[in-house]
């Protein structure tokens, strides 16, 4: 095939801060409910100083997964997802354009039955395009938000090997 083809995609961080100050809000009002209920102010204490621990850690995860990139190339006949974070560069995935199966892009409609289904995380929370694969041991899959140029790169790959 001979095709190199390279994007990047960082990750919007709005969804993870509005989700952030909501843990946040949730935190707070347990601790504003243990302490209405008259426990003793030195366990209302202890409480209040492991929710903000709990709430300073999950600060920090936000921050770290908003600095992640990742880099999607096309390199000859091969996908290669790497996962970039500061300095550090991670392989995620390096696969075969012959070996992808299926490419099953998401629609943005919001699907009700989706939410409430025990697989909502794949429905509702995942986004872009599920690639599935075929691996030495079997079937495997993985999820990744190409644009629409690096979807039409891999399908016209895939047809070509």
């Amino acid at each position: 095939m001979g095709c190199i083809y390279n994007e990047k995609v960082e990750r919007n961080i709005a969804p993870l801060l509005i989700l952030l100050m909501v843990f946040g809000l949730s935190l707070l009002s347990v601790s504003y409910y243990v302490s209405e209920m008259g426990w003793d102010p030195e366990v209302s204490t202890i409480l209040d100083l492991f929710l903000t621990l709990v709430f300073l850690l999950a600060g920090y995860a936000v921050i770290l997964k908003g600095r992640e990139t990742y880099r999607y190339s096309i390199i000859g006949d091969e996908l290669i997802i790497h996962r970039m974070t500061g300095e550090k560069n991670e392989l995620v995935a390096k696969v075969k354009l012959h070996e992808i199966k299926n490419l099953h892009v998401k629609s943005h409609k919001t699907n009700l039955m989706g939410l409430i289904r025990k697989n909502y995380c794949k429905n509702v929370v995942r986004k872009g395009c599920l690639c599935e694969y075929q691996a030495e041991g079997g079937s495997k899959s993985f999820y990744f938000s190409p644009s629409p140029s690096m979807l039409n790169k891999i399908k016209s790959g895939r047809q070509t090997s």
